[in-house]
């Protein structure tokens, strides 16, 4: 192989390699959330860690089948069980903001969440997990 040749196999062998980062780069929407994606029990967070909202929005989670949760605090209010939305069938544990509820808004400020789970067959197991966001308005 002449040095030509060598060239230009490793100028297409560069090119390969920087299209390849370049479409990790574009298909990337920096939404990935490695401490939820690396944890089985929640499959979303509502809102997203980071997120910006308003302030009549869901603050939740959705957790995976055989996880069961409750909101612990929103913006360090305790969220009593009787104001949450539980949805068994959808695995899904809400709290929205309302007249007459601990919290009527969220504040417009960064505002953290946490959320105690544990699996079905091991209730006395539980675990917590806190995530943060923005309220605007």
């Amino acid at each position: 192989m002449n040095r030509r040749n060598a060239l230009w196999i490793s100028l297409l062998l560069a090119l390969g390699v920087g299209a390849i980062v370049a479409a990790i780069i574009a298909t990337n929407d920096n939404v990935d959330d490695v401490s939820v994606d690396s944890n089985p029990a929640i499959v979303e967070l509502i809102p997203p860690r980071g997120d910006t909202i308003l302030p009549q929005s869901n603050v939740g989670v959705i957790l995976a089948s055989g996880w069961l949760g409750e909101l612990t605090y929103i913006d360090n209010v305790q969220i009593p069980l009787d104001e949450q939305r539980i949805e068994s069938a959808l695995n899904s544990v809400i709290f929205r903001p309302d007249e007459g509820l601990v919290l009527e808004r969220l504040p417009a400020q960064e505002v953290c969440a946490q959320i105690r789970y544990w699996e079905v067959r091991s209730p006395d197991r539980d675990q917590f997990f806190s995530w943060c966001f923005r309220v605007d308005g």
